[in-house]
C-alpha cells in the first residue's frame, strides 16, 4: 500500500485517537487515506491551533495528538504549539507534508529544511527519504513523544514518498517500557531522612499529574503525615479527602503559604520536579539543606538544585515503596501547629476576595475566579490562557483531580485557552468545561470557534476584559513608572460569537456573571461570557511577584 496508509495504519495501532490539521497539496495522501478509517479528523482554522488541541489530547489521555499540516507555512506555524507542548511535558505528533525529494536542495515552491527548523522545539524530528521507513519513524516519533520527559515529536515526509508504495508495516506496536522502583538502599536512606527531619515537606511538580503518580502520592499520604505543596502543573494531586495536607501552590508570589512551608523545610522531598516549572534560585536559597529527588529523570543539577539523595525510578512505583517504610508517620503538635498555620492563610487569601465583589470600574478578578471555582464540580476542566487572570486562577482556584486545571507553565503562551476547551471536550464530554483568558489571548485562537460550533462542541469561555495587554503593562509600571504598548481596544463579543454560531454575553457584574455562567452549563454549544474586571490593584499586589517569572 502507498506509504500514506501506512501513516494512519501505525497512528491506529499505537493508539491515536484524534488528529488535528490544515489539509495542503504536499500532505493530502495522508488526507486522502483518512477517508479509509483511521483516527477522528478535526479540520482546523490554523495549524499552531491544532498543535495546541494535539498537545492538549496528550495531557489530559496519555495518548498523543496529532497535528497534521502541509510543507512550508504549514510547518512552520506549527513552532509555537511544538515548543509549548515540549516545554509543558504534553506528548504530541507532528506530521509534516514537504516536496518532492527531487526539489529538495532547489530553490522552488516551499522548499525548506524542515527538520533544521522543527528540531529546536521538538524532542525527536526525522525526514523520511524512503517509503520503507515511513512506519518505523512513525513508530519512533510516538515513543519519543511518551519517553520522560514527554514533549512533541516530528516526522517530515515528502510528497513523492507519501505516493509511493511500501511493504514495511509495524506488526505490533511496542509501548514505551517502564521502570521499577528506585533501589532499596536509595529507598531505606530516604526514609531515615524524612522520619528524622523535624519539618519533612513533599514538593510535587508535573510528572505527578499523571495518573499512576497521583494514586501513588494519595496513598503515601493517606498513610503518613506529610504536607504538601504543589507546583501549577501538579494541581489537583491532593483529592479533596486528603486536603489537611494541602498548604498551597508555587510558581509566581514571593511569601505565599507554599513558598514559607518550603522555606522551613529541613527535608525537602521533590517529586517529578521539573525546574521550569518553578526555577530553583526562587524558592532554594540554601543549596545545603536535604533535598531528596525522586523522579524517573535524574536531577538537573543548578547552583541552587544539588541534591544530598536522588531516587531514580519510576515514580509510582517508588512512592509505593516509600509508603510501606513511612506508614504511621506524624508530625510534632509544633510543626502541626505551622502547618495549620499556613492552611489558615491560604484561606485568608481567599475571603479578602470575596469580601471586595467589585468597583466601580469592573468584578474584583479574584472574587470572579473564586465563583468560577464555587460553580463547579469536582470533574470540571479548566483551561487558562495566559494574562494577568492567569495569576489569579494560579492563586485562588483550587481543583481535586490532576490535569483539571491546565495551565502554561512553562513557555507562559497565549491563546492555549481556547483550544484546550476544545480538545476537552472531546475527550470528556458530559462533563463541564471551562476555558479562561484575556480579551488579548481571546483573540489569538478565536478563529476556532467556527470549528468548535462545527464539531457540536459544548464549553464555556470567560473572558476577562480590561482592553488592554495588562500582564505586561503592571510589570512596566513596576519597572519604570508607566506602561507603553499595551492597550487595546474593544469588540462586540455578541456579535463576534454569533458570527460563529456561538452564544456570546457580556455581563456587568457578579451577580449576574452568575447567572448566565450557571446556564451556560447546562446549554448545548459554545458559550462566550465576557466580563469586565478591575486590574487597578495588580502594581501594588504583583509587587510580591518573582522577577522574571512572567513573559
Amino acid at each position: 500500500m502507498r506509504s500514506a496508509q501506512r501513516v494512519i495504519e501505525t497512528l491506529t495501532a499505537y493508539g491515536v485517537q484524534y488528529i488535528f490539521g490544515v489539509p495542503g497539496a504536499k500532505i493530502d495522501a495522508v488526507y486522502d487515506a483518512l477517508l479509509d478509517g483511521g483516527p477522528q479528523l478535526v479540520v482546523c482554522r490554523h495549524e499552531q491551533n491544532a498543535a495546541f488541541m494535539a498537545a492538549a489530547v496528550g495531557r489530559l489521555t496519555g495518548t498523543p495528538g496529532v497535528a497534521l499540516v502541509t510543507s512550508g507555512p504549514g510547518t512552520t506555524n506549527l513552532a509555537t504549539g511544538l515548543i509549548t507542548a515540549t516545554t509543558e511535558q504534553d506528548p504530541m505528533i507532528a506530521i509534516c507534508g514537504a516536496v518532492q525529494r527531487s526539489d529538495r536542495l532547489k530553490r522552488t515552491h516551499q522548499s525548506m529544511d524542515a527538520v533544521a527548523a522543527l528540531r529546536p522545539f521538538t524532542k525527536y524530528t526525522g525526514e523520511v527519504n524512503d517509503p520503507d521507513n515511513v512506519p518505523e519513524a512513525v513508530a519512533n516519533a510516538i515513543r519519543s513523544a511518551l519517553t520522560q520527559p514527554l514533549g512533541a515529536a516530528a516526522v517530515v515526509l515528502p510528497a513523492d514518498v507519501l505516493a509511493a508504495p511500501t511493504s514495511a508495516a509495524i506488526v505490533e506496536p511496542t509501548p514505551v517500557p517502564t521502570l521499577g522502583p528506585a533501589p532499596d538502599d536509595r529507598i531505606m536512606q530516604a526514609v531515615k531522612l524524612i522520619r528524622a527531619a523535624h519539618r519533612p515537606v513533599l514538593f510535587v511538580g508535573v510528572r505527578v499529574g499523571e495518573a499512576a503518580p497521583s494514586t501513588a502520592l494519595r496513598q503515601l499520604l493517606s498513610a503518613a503525615e506529610l504536607p504538601v505543596v504543589e507546583t501549577f502543573q501538579a494541581a489537583g494531586v491532593v483529592s479533596r479527602e486528603l486536603e489537611d495536607h494541602f498548604v498551597g501552590r508555587v510558581g509566581l508570589f514571593r511569601n505565599q503559604p507554599g513558598d514559607v512551608v518550603i522555606g522551613h523545610a529541613d527535608v525537602l522531598v521533590t517529586i517529578g520536579f521539573d525546574p521550569v516549572e518553578y526555577d530553583p534560585r526562587l524558592w532554594n536559597s540554601d543549596p545545603r539543606r536535604t533535598l531528596i529527588h525522586i523522579d524517573e529523570l535524574p536531577a538537573d543539577i543548578d547552583n541552587h538544585y544539588q541534591p544530598t539523595l536522588e531516587l531514580r525510578g519510576d515514580i509510582a512505583a517508588t512512592l509505593t515503596e516509600l509508603t510501606q517504610a513511612l506508614s504511621g508517620l506524624r508530625l510534632d503538635d509544633e510543626v502541626r501547629v505551622g502547618v495549620a498555620a499556613q492552611r489558615a492563610a491560604l484561606a485568608t487569601i481567599d475571603d479578602e476576595a470575596r469580601h471586595r465583589p467589585q468597583t466601580e470600574t469592573g468584578v474584583n478578578p479574584a472574587a470572579l475566579v473564586l465563583r468560577i471555582r464555587d460553580l463547579l464540580d469536582d470533574d470540571a476542566t479548566i483551561a487558562c490562557d495566559v494574562g494577568s487572570h492567569y495569576i489569579y486562577m494560579a492563586r485562588h482556584f483550587r481543583v481535586y483531580q490532576p490535569r483539571r486545571l491546565l495551565f502554561s507553565d512553562g513557555q507562559q503562551t497565549l491563546g492555549v485557552a481556547l483550544p484546550w476547551a476544545m480538545a476537552a471536550a472531546l475527550v470528556r464530554p458530559g462533563t463541564p468545561v471551562v476555558s479562561v483568558s484575556g480579551d488579548g489571548g481571546f483573540l489569538f485562537s478565536a478563529q476556532e470557534l467556527e470549528t468548535a460550533t462545527r464539531l457540536g462542541l459544548t464549553f464555556t469561555h470567560v473572558i476577562m476584559r480590561d482592553n488592554s495587554y495588562d500582564m505586561v503593562g503592571f510589570q512596566e509600571e513596576l519597572k519604570y513608572g508607566r506602561s507603553s504598548g499595551v492597550r487595546l481596544g474593544d469588540y462586540d463579543i455578541t456579535h463576534y460569537a454569533a458570527a460563529f454560531g456561538a452564544n456570546g454575553i457580556r455581563v456587568s457584574d457578579l451577580a449576574e456573571f452568575e447567572k448566565v455562567f450557571t446556564r451556560s452549563l447546562t446549554e448545548p454549544g459554545v458559550t462566550i461570557i465576557d466580563v469586565l474586571v478591575d486590574y487597578s490593584r495588580n502594581t501594588e499586589l504583583f509587587a510580591e511577584l518573582h522577577h522574571d517569572v512572567l513573559e
